[in-house]
């Protein structure tokens, strides 16, 4: 059983579940709601996000996805909590061959990741590439508290990455 904990975690291949629940029991770091989803006959990222948005115990949402079977709903819940509720997603199938990988396992063509990246990003979700990325996002947000209103400093030495922390995500 995983600790308490302030951040969510669904993913669609239980296998990487099971992984990120030994990680994070070694690391001291806890789940809200922790949910593997299989090939969603019942239940969807939408369902999960609407719900897991409203619940004061989530802080963040952190996501293990292959693909998305209705992609409106997917994308309404996640606009509607990203900017309140950090929503990190690992997409797998970026590329053609995982993309075929990914359809032997959940049955679902991935549309071009190109698509995935569009919608990640007009819904607020941060994107992660690997594993210890999703490792390093739920680390963070387990000890750190979101900024809130208009008092946030940003502090860099350099013009790039000053310009793009200023953008809103």
């Amino acid at each position: 059983m995983p600790h308490p904990g302030r951040i969510a975690f669904i993913s669609q291949s239980a296998a990487l579940c099971a992984s990120v629940l030994d990680w994070a029991s070694e690391a001291g770091i806890g789940f809200s709601a922790v949910v593997s989803t299989g090939n969603m006959l019942d239940v969807d990222f939408g369902d999960l996000i609407d719900h897991l948005g409203s619940d004061p115990q989530t802080r963040s949402i952190i996501l293990y996805m292959e693909s998305v079977k209705d992609a409106r709903k997917f994308m309404s819940a996640a606009r509607g909590f990203a900017k309140a509720k950090p929503i990190i997603v690992l997409k797998a199938g970026r590329f053609p061959e995982s993309a075929e990988a990914a359809f032997s396992h959940v049955g679902v063509l991935c549309s071009e990741d190109s698509v995935y990246e569009a919608a990640f990003k007009r819904a607020g979700i941060i994107r992660v590439e690997a594993v210890r990325d999703l490792f390093n996002c739920a680390e963070a947000l387990s000890m750190q508290q979101r900024p809130k209103g208009p008092n946030l400093t940003i502090i860099t030495n350099a013009g790039g990455p000053a310009i793009i922390a200023a953008e809103p995500s």
